[in-house]
């Protein structure tokens, strides 16, 4: 099997040692160096350049090297006929759940606070009231990460499509929204990319805030409406942001987020999944690719 690995953002060297210790027999060409692109059936892809695929005659099955796929479905060069797959890790699921608890228990527990009254020399118990917890997106990870909260005891809400869950309330379409919106004091943003997700972090759903909430974007960054959240922050609507996802990566020294101390920024390391876990997996998703190959060709 020849596969290709399309990665522009990182050094993809381990993960390539690590595919051909789990396959010794499996041919890797990564790119820009593919010698014989009509011999690709199967490529790993991470932000790959726009109008790559179309080098790939024989291109049958893509996966992200992430839990994002809008990047490959976006691609007007990605065949019609290509089936689109990703990459979801313990490891992921895990790191992003310690990025939203780090950053909510933080602010709850008043860790910031504590460390200015110790410099102040100042004994004061700050009061632990309940607080909730709304999420954006309860998917694989999303629903991984509010599991985290509700087993410490958070109240845990979810705006979804139509997903339910256990034990979360979920809440649909316009009017879900707006609950999940206006009744929660952290809201996290864990929705994938689509037409209708674009842009949904707007003027007009930052007004269902009406507990001045936290917000910790780690979605995608096509849908925070990057000036409308400065408003709503000038306007005290939004009490904070932790954002790790932007609409230009990495962000332009000259963008306003940077003098804020009302926005947190993190460089789109909020889960990444380590280079072993993610070989195992891509290894298991390349048997499994041969074996519909062969059920294929016996039919």
């Amino acid at each position: 099997m020849i596969i290709a690995i399309i990665v522009t953002d990182r050094c993809t060297k381990e993960l390539t040692q690590n595919l051909q210790s789990l396959q010794p027999d499996l041919e890797i060409q990564v790119w820009p160096d593919i010698s014989d692109p009509d011999a690709i059936e199967f490529a790993i892809l991470w932000k790959q350049p726009r109008g790559v695929l179309a080098s790939f005659k024989n291109l049958k099955a893509v996966t992200s090297l992430g839990a994002g796929i809008d990047f490959i479905v976006s691609d007007p060069s990605l065949p019609t006929n290509v089936s689109v797959h990703r990459i979801m890790t313990p490891i992921l699921k895990q790191q992003m759940a310690q990025y939203v608890l780090a950053y909510v228990l933080s602010d709850y527990r008043g860790i910031n606070t504590h460390e200015i009254q110790q410099k102040n020399k100042l004994w004061k118990v700050n009061e632990v009231s309940p607080k909730t917890i709304g999420f954006l997106g309860l998917g694989s990870i999303g629903k991984f990460v509010a599991e985290k909260f509700l087993d410490l005891g958070f109240e845990t809400i979810a705006y979804t499509h139509h997903s339910k869950v256990e034990a979360i309330e979920c809440f649909h379409e316009e009017e879900g929204l707006k609950h999940v919106m206006g009744n929660s004091d952290y809201i996290v943003c864990l929705l994938p990319l689509t037409s209708k997700t674009k842009g949904l972090l707007n003027k007009k759903h930052f007004t269902y805030c009406t507990k001045k909430p936290t917000l910790i974007h780690v979605g995608r960054g096509e849908q925070l409406v990057e000036n409308d959240l400065i408003e709503a922050l000038d306007k005290g609507v939004i009490k904070q942001a932790v954002i790790d996802v932007f609409a230009s990566e990495p962000l332009p020294k000259k963008h306003i987020f940077w003098d804020r101390a009302d926005v947190r920024i993190t460089p789109h390391n909020s889960a990444r999944s380590d280079n072993q876990q993610t070989a195992q997996e891509i290894h298991m998703w390349l048997l499994l690719q041969a074996d519909n190959k062969r059920v294929g060709c016996n039919k």
